[in-house]
């Protein structure tokens, strides 16, 4: 059999190519990228389960989402291992691009390869904004509400790009539609595209290893195949265990379905947009343009194009003080603003909740609400004084 696919397939030139040696010095960082394409399929995989019960309308996703996770077998569980694989992988593709930044990985001649990786990290993200949606729950629908709303205030293309989110004038079943298709079909593509290219350039250039090492040790350290095999394989392990204890241990909240009448809710976004949430704080009235598009933008920007700004020599980050000091800054305050939003204190939704609880609710006007009240019919869930009450009987008979 292995003659027979010898002589079809260029085997022996594959295991070649994989048997190459890396460059030495190679820690568990290098693992980081093969764990975000572990994700990845982990998130394709335990997508298409929960797509199996699932139906993309306001009027059944509830349903749907609720039964998968209290009926289907194993449904929590796989619900719980796609929610909490969606956050670690955020995660893990910010310390990927994080340790790129630190090791000068994106220079010369790698530039493309640094660019398709930046735009994975925005599919990664287009991921938790069109996912967010699908449960139909109200932390699901405003959250969503509020970030179609964000992106309307882009300059000239905001309107447009919002009503097409929307596919009308409010987020309705159009919407919902929408997002699970691009969550489904059209991201998913374009993910495993770009992970193909991504993966063809890290292999065509190979390796950056450490700034540290010299032309020679560049060529001499241990074997892709199979020895960084297996650490990443035990590194996915590893995470596939963590997940699953999070998918057992902490399962998914779901809250009640979503209502368009409820402008009352406070509605707050997944972990990993709550710097943006808190940075529009800080913007109100005619600067609310800075924290929803231009410093965000500005920002995406900057990263993009990194490898074309930065023209320095490679060197570890602490030896770059410039590029040390905006990577301090930006993590530091991405991280500060996470924080922030985290744990700001939720809106008062309503003016009772305000009130003393012991507090006398007024009588309803007669001419509004009780002249449908009959003799003997409990209407009332609210305490009322026995006066209260007959008076009100006595304006409903007077009524008839």
């Amino acid at each position: 059999m292995k003659q027979f696919l010898n002589d079809r397939l260029p085997l022996d030139g594959v295991m070649a190519h994989l048997r190459k040696p890396l460059p030495k010095h190679i820690n568990l960082l290098f693992s980081l990228g093969s764990l975000a394409m572990f994700l990845l399929l982990l998130q394709a995989a335990t997508g298409a389960f929960l797509a199996l019960s699932y139906s993309p309308s306001p009027d059944h996703a509830h349903n749907a989402v609720n039964y998968i996770t209290n009926e289907v077998p194993f449904g929590n569980f796989v619900r719980g291992l796609h929610h909490w694989g969606a956050s670690a992988m955020v995660i893990i593709v910010f310390l990927h691009i994080l340790r790129v930044v630190l090791y000068g990985s994106y220079k010369a001649p790698r530039e493309l390869t640094w660019v398709v990786g930046v735009l994975l990290l925005l599919v990664t993200l287009g991921f938790g904004f069109t996912g967010y949606l699908l449960p139909w729950d109200e932390k699901a629908y405003w959250a969503t509400v509020v970030g179609i709303e964000i992106s309307s205030t882009a300059p000239i293309l905001g309107d447009v790009v919002a009503k097409v989110m929307r596919g009308g004038a409010e987020v309705g079943a159009v919407t919902l539609s929408r997002f699970y298709a691009l969550h489904t079909i059209w991201l998913p593509w374009l993910a495993f595209g770009l992970v193909g290219v991504h993966l063809f350039l890290v292999r065509f250039y190979g390796s950056s290893g450490l700034p540290k090492n010299t032309p020679e040790e560049m060529k001499t350290g241990k074997p892709f195949y199979p020895d960084q095999v297996f650490e990443d394989v035990v590194g996915m392990l590893i995470l596939f265990v963590i997940l699953a204890c999070a998918a057992l241990f902490a399962p998914v909240p779901l809250e009640d379905v979503a209502d368009p009448t409820n402008a009352d809710y406070d509605p707050r976004p997944e972990w990993y947009f709550l710097f943006l949430f808190q940075l529009l704080k800080y913007f109100q009235g005619p600067f609310e343009i800075l924290g929803t598009f231009v410093i965000p933008t500005v920002g995406m920007l900057l990263l993009l194009f990194l490898p074309f700004l930065d023209r320095s020599e490679r060197k570890v980050l602490w030896k770059r003080p410039i590029a040390m000091t905006v990577t301090s800054v930006c993590v530091v305050a991405i991280v500060g603003l996470t924080i922030l939003g985290a744990t700001a204190p939720k809106l008062e939704t309503q003016e009772e909740a305000a009130q003393p609880a012991d507090e006398v609710q007024q009588v309803i006007p007669p001419d509004t609400e009780t002249e449908n009240v009959d003799e003997g019919e409990d209407v009332f869930d609210f305490q009322l004084t026995e006066e209260e009450i007959e008076g009100a009987r006595e304006v409903g008979e007077e009524s008839e």
